[in-house]
């Protein structure tokens, strides 16, 4: 992997939750690209762990951490090993989320015909769209709590693309 800019995040520590994912585990990898000490959290830890394994062996910096972004005691745990192992958290990448077959319709556009023979918004669970918000919110708020305190009077640093 290449990544299009060279920033320097050499010693920085960049928390990736969502890392057993597609979209997640590029962020992890671009990070580990540039320096970075990575840590890949995901309620799938095998799925993390194959990732940081990729990492690792391109010469990366990384470990993979179960974690449960809905559940605060979950990401504390997570956090406590990550400062024992990296020190603690200057990024954080907010990526877990998703959504849920119970919070979607079976077709993009409503018709009215097919009211009674099709899932449409009437037909909703309000479960899986709690669900779905839930993840998508909470799953971030929670992250945010934990790790951002790591981040307060810590030097700032303005990260770009483009040259200054």
């Amino acid at each position: 992997m290449s990544v299009p800019f060279q920033i320097n995040l050499k010693d920085k520590v960049v928390v990736v939750t969502g890392a057993g994912g597609i979209l997640c585990s590029k962020f992890a990898k671009a990070m580990a690209e540039v320096g970075a000490k990575v840590a890949l959290l995901d309620l799938n830890e095998e799925a993390a762990q194959k990732f940081a394994d990729e990492i690792v062996e391109a010469g990366g910096i990384a470990k993979a951490y179960k974690c449960n972004v809905l559940q605060k005691e979950s990401i504390q745990a997570a956090r406590d090993g990550i400062v024992e192992d990296f020190g603690t958290c200057d990024i954080l990448i907010n990526g877990a989320g998703g959504n849920n077959p119970r919070a979607t319709t079976d077709d993009e556009f409503f018709k009215p015909e097919n009211l009674g023979e099709m899932k449409t918004f009437f037909d909703l669970d309000q479960a899986g769209v709690e669900f779905v918000f839930s993840l998508n919110y909470m799953g971030t708020l929670l992250p945010t709590q934990v790790f951002a305190l790591d981040m307060l009077n810590k030097e700032v640093q303005v990260l770009s693309m483009y040259p200054v």
